[in-house]
């Protein structure tokens, strides 16, 4: 039985590094596209600008600076899929307490990912130059900003179980080829997610930003580590 447990152990060390290579490449492809769709014509209004704001925001963007985004934004959501379910088989170990944690990781990840590709943030923005009425492009506008915000929530959830999972994982016997979770990589990841849920309740401030830079940070380190699993 040991033996078979190290085989799949170290199988499993070595099949993780798409699942980081993955979760960069979700990093970099989704804040590009945010980036690329919010930088051209007037400056982006904040969350609770008024309605004339929000119009002319959306009237002044580029229609492909917007396309260009909007690729990159869902093909970084589509990245950030393959990410998650490799970090859930990272956390799953045979015998550990408890068992269901990487099971909410890759449903958490999920539900952040459909959330985003119902398309919301890009439908306003996409009929914008077309003449929109001012209270439909604020509907739009508050619609995509309310999708995004809700995005937390299940973002802070899987923060909160991959924590959680490694914590809990590090009173477990060590299993070889496993990649090694160190202790901060759990508080630091229990930090972040106590951050979004917070970030959810203080909509629409820029408080978001607080929790949600450093979430991003750790899914790079999460992803460095699972490219340098070695046998």
């Amino acid at each position: 039985m040991a033996t078979t447990d190290h085989i799949d152990t170290t199988a499993l060390a070595r099949d993780l590094r798409p699942a980081g290579i993955a979760g960069w490449a979700a990093t970099a492809m989704l804040f590009s596209g945010v980036i690329l769709m919010s930088s051209t014509g007037a400056p982006e209004p904040g969350m609770d600008a008024p309605a004339a704001e929000i119009q002319r925001y959306l009237e002044t963007q580029s229609p492909t600076a917007l396309a260009a985004g909007g690729f990159l934004l869902a093909f970084g959501l589509c990245a950030l899929l393959w990410f998650v379910c490799g970090l859930s088989a990272a956390l799953r170990r045979s015998g550990a307490r408890p068992e269901w944690l990487p099971t909410v990781v890759l449903v958490s990840g999920t539900a952040a990912v459909a959330a985003m590709l119902f398309g919301a943030p890009q439908a306003s923005a996409f009929r914008g130059g077309d003449g929109l009425d001012t209270q439909v492009a604020q509907f739009a506008f508050d619609l995509g900003n309310i999708t995004f915000a809700n995005m937390w929530v299940a973002l802070g959830s899987l923060s909160l179980a991959s924590g959680w999972a490694i914590l809990a994982g590090r009173r477990e016997p060590g299993s070889p080829g496993r990649p090694g979770w160190p202790a901060w990589l759990g508080w630091w990841a229990l930090a972040a997610g106590a951050g979004l849920l917070v970030a959810r309740m203080a909509w629409p401030t820029w408080v978001w930003v607080i929790p949600y830079v450093p979430f991003w940070v750790w899914v790079l380190v999460v992803s460095t580590r699972m490219l340098r699993a070695r046998r």
